[in-house]
């Protein structure tokens, strides 16, 4: 297995990218208006401009903290407007910045088959501790122990507290709260037991 992870520790590209065909396909309330196309570009190079400075390192440290490869080369990222992010196909919308994009990722590479495989047996026990959760409030449990590792190890404190105070779903900061009552370390600890 290790030489299985030192053959895969390289990280994927992510290609942001804008497309009309996929705007129209996508769900929204009848009275929802598109902003112009200027706007919604101006919102792929901000994410460009900060994702090539700090896009390596995130994706490394997310592999790290995971104790999982990446297995896929290139993610593309769509920006759009009028949804909610979510990890697959990978989709921002226009207050989307790098730390939702981040959990997105993190999403992304636990649900890869040959991890989600890998992390099984470890995940249900942890999903079983938190059996009482919404479920929601359970797999975020997961991802934002993560997150939290990841943004202390490349950010510290401060932009972690920024993180969790900019959240406003109740089951998400449910989540929030167990990570800092349990503990990321010991989270992770059971999500990553016997692997390598």
């Amino acid at each position: 297995m290790e030489r299985d992870m030192a053959a895969n520790n390289k990280i994927p590209e992510v290609i942001f990218r804008r497309s009309w065909l996929y705007d129209q396909a996508l769900a929204r309330k009848r009275s929802f208006k598109m902003p112009s196309d200027d706007v919604l570009k101006s919102q792929v190079k901000k994410l460009e401009e900060v994702w090539e400075k700090d896009g390596g390192k995130i994706l490394k440290e997310i592999a790290k903290v995971t104790k999982s490869p990446w297995h896929e080369k290139e993610i593309v990222c769509y920006v759009t407007s009028g949804v909610i992010p979510y990890s697959d196909p990978l989709t921002l919308n226009l207050s989307s910045g790098v730390d939702t994009l981040t959990h997105e990722l993190i999403h992304r590479i636990l649900s890869e088959p040959e991890n989600k495989k890998r992390l099984q047996g470890n995940w249900r026990k942890l999903m079983a501790k938190y059996e009482k959760e919404p479920p929601k409030t359970k797999t975020h449990i997961v991802v934002h122990a993560i997150h939290a590792a990841i943004l202390l190890g490349l950010y510290g404190e401060k932009r972690l507290k920024k993180t969790k105070a900019a959240i406003q779903e109740p089951r998400y900061i449910r989540s929030w709260e167990i990570v800092d009552r349990d503990g990321y370390g010991y989270i992770l600890k059971e999500l990553t037991k016997s692997l390598r």
